[in-house]
């Protein structure tokens, strides 16, 4: 009998993680039931732009081939270790969300229109086929066990008992070096990326494409002083860019991911940081100083038409695009006006005098501008790989079709 079990919303600002939830489930039913799990455990990410996330906007679910009838023993054992787990303070709202047999189109839905904009629980409530228990984090557990991973990546999560340990950026850039291209994301410079900052549970996290590369990355890490409590390897959709394949909104809305086109029309640095542009289509850019590379194109390419992906935020009474990607798509050169009768070339005579043919000696009051394209400027322009969000997908990384990694034994411990 299949079960989809979706968890979303367990973590605060001082402690908790979903994925540890997720994790403390997944082992509790290997105990009771075996390995009834049709796929890894997923962790789900979903719009990165909404205002009441906590760290990633991360949910979880576990799909099972449970045994007939085990559906009710299962829910009493998810709400038991979300009571357990979830640390429930300030904003934080868990949600549990189950579908057993098939899951409903609605959840799809639900899936494609989280990764991008703000989903009122009102719109969960009329997703049929669905039992679900808790507050906001029901709409992330929905979104959850919707999710379709045509594409993923896998990340190894693995957890502590006490406190973190620092983990040197020579030992990573090891772990890379006999992993990678199957690792990926791991160091910025010396700045390690696999160790969080935060109160949370998790010891390190190795995101990569191969599953026996991140269980290899894991006993390296082990062999060399990293010990774990646990861990366990994740399928996601992090690394795909699937917020982007996500509902995109039509116009630009607060909170949500947006894709616009438009020419640069003019830029600014604000006291020698950050990049502020506006597009031709009313709307204004801001890239911080430490997007690095992306600020400086964005500075740079006034007059050219660009397509910008990224999130869009209120300030000071008006939508602001924030970028994670800048594409130069080509840029628009001005034509030297010539004379309409002879071709000669035009001289100014002054400001507001209009212009005089040098061959003919015509004297025109007003001369239409033309523009001509050019693609001189074309290229795409990312942040530095410490800015990257974690559904960003990252240059020249290879995502293959989730069909081609079945489990491998060892996925969990």
């Amino acid at each position: 009998m299949f079960i989809a079990l979706g968890i979303d919303d367990t973590d605060s600002y001082r402690g908790g993680c979903t994925t540890y939830v997720g994790y403390r489930l997944a082992k509790e039913i290997l105990a009771e039931y075996g390995d009834v799990f049709v796929d890894y455990p997923r962790l789900i990410r979903l719009n990165p732009y909404v205002p009441f996330k906590t760290r990633g906007n991360a949910a979880v679910a576990l799909l099972l081939d449970a045994p007939e009838g085990a559906e009710e023993d299962i829910w009493e054992l998810a709400l038991k270790v979300v009571g357990e787990e979830a640390d429930v303070v300030g904003k934080t709202s868990p949600g549990v969300a189950m579908a057993v047999g098939a899951v409903p189109e609605r959840a799809r839905r639900v899936y494609k229109l989280a990764l991008a904009q703000i989903v009122p629980k009102s719109v969960v409530e009329r997703v049929g086929g669905v039992r679900a228990w808790g507050g906001r984090g029901v709409i992330g557990a929905i979104a959850a066990i919707g999710a379709d991973l045509a594409e993923s990546t896998f990340e190894l999560l693995a957890y502590r008992e006490g406190e973190r340990p620092r983990i040197s950026p020579e030992l990573v850039a090891a772990m890379e070096a006999l992993t990678y291209p199957f690792t990926f994301h791991n160091l910025d410079g010396r700045r390690v990326l696999i160790e969080p900052r935060g109160p949370d549970p998790v010891l390190y996290g190795v995101r990569g494409t191969s599953p026996p590369h991140l269980i290899y990355a894991a006993r390296l890490l082990e062999e060399n002083g990293v010990k774990a409590k646990g861990w366990a390897v994740w399928r996601t959709n992090q690394a795909t860019g699937a917020h982007l394949a996500g509902a995109l909104p039509e116009r630009p809305l607060p909170y949500s991911v947006y894709r616009a086109r438009g020419v640069v029309e003019w830029a600014k640095r604000i006291k020698g940081r950050h990049v502020v542009a506006g597009l031709s289509n009313g709307l204004v850019v801001v890239a911080y100083r430490h997007l690095g590379e992306l600020a400086t194109a964005l500075e740079r390419c006034v007059g050219c038409y660009v397509e910008v992906e990224g999130g869009v935020k209120p300030r000071a009474g008006g939508l602001y695009l924030y970028p994670e990607r800048l594409r130069v798509l080509y840029r628009l050169e001005r034509i030297p006006p010539r004379c309409p009768y002879c071709g000669g070339a035009l001289e100014s005579l002054g400001r507001g005098k209009g212009r005089r043919c040098r061959r003919c000696g015509t004297v025109f009051r007003a001369v239409e501008v033309r523009w001509a394209l050019s693609t001189l400027e074309r290229g795409e322009y990312a942040p530095r790989p410490g800015e990257w969000r974690h559904l960003f997908k990252p240059p020249g990384l290879e995502v293959w079709p989730a069909a081609l990694f079945g489990k491998v034994e060892g996925w969990i411990k």
